[in-house]
């Protein structure tokens, strides 16, 4: 189906760029601190302007979709784009900050309590890039696109790069049906199987939030 291949899409798009950008902030980062600049800020610059490209660019592949199909399919589009972004920045924030507070980075465990608007930013940049793909067509954008199209096609790469892609894709099936689960449970009042088991469930993320809170846990 044509929405199964725009999720696989998606997912080359995030899978290169992601790479590539990461690299890139490795790098600069570097030099930054080298000649004496914050690393935390630097790495709150980089996710911030990261963030921004990549949902620029899955909002005009998922604009450009809706372009070309029905109006039904393209609320559909539009639906599953927003929810692709979600769940790929939620994921990857939810990622960074446990490895932060693994590894007691103090510093970038306070940046981070600003993820939440970071992320309502990106569905709120999304949304509006669907409705107006102007906000984002622009010659950056276009070029990426084009290179990551390059990249993608490289013989060798196309396998790697697909296998990500298509593990990015039942990824993100699965958390929709599981996100569906949960709605229908609220929606129809329906206990799901095994959630008397989730009355301990609040325990760990209650211990995560109180290492964050608490700066006493942490070095200084």
């Amino acid at each position: 189906m044509e929405i199964f291949a725009y999720i696989f899409y998606i997912g080359v798009i995030n899978i290169v760029f992601t790479s590539g950008w990461k690299l890139l902030a490795t790098m600069v980062g570097s030099l930054l601190k080298d000649v004496g600049v914050n690393k935390d800020n630097t790495f709150l610059v980089f996710k911030t302007v990261g963030y921004y490209i990549l949902v620029s660019l899955a909002a005009l592949v998922t604009a450009q979709h809706m372009e070309t199909t029905y109006k039904l399919a393209a609320m559909a589009y539009a639906f599953t784009g927003t929810f692709v972004i979600y769940a790929t920045i939620a994921s990857n924030l939810e990622r960074n900050r446990w490895r932060a507070v693994m590894n007691f980075e103090r510093k970038r465990i306070q940046v981070m309590r600003y993820d939440g608007y970071l992320l309502m930013a990106c569905i709120v940049l999304f949304i509006a890039t669907i409705l107006q793909p102007q906000i984002a067509d622009l010659a950056p954008h276009r070029w990426l696109l084009e290179t990551i199209d390059s990249i993608y096609n490289t013989i060798f790469l196309k396998w790697v790069i697909g296998f990500f892609a298509f593990f990015y894709m039942l990824n993100i099936i699965f958390r929709g049906i599981k996100f569906s689960d949960e709605v229908f449970a609220m929606l129809f009042n329906r206990k799901r199987p095994g959630s008397d088991n989730n009355d301990n469930s609040g325990t760990e993320y209650a211990d995560y939030e109180e290492i964050i809170d608490d700066d006493s846990r942490l070095p200084k």
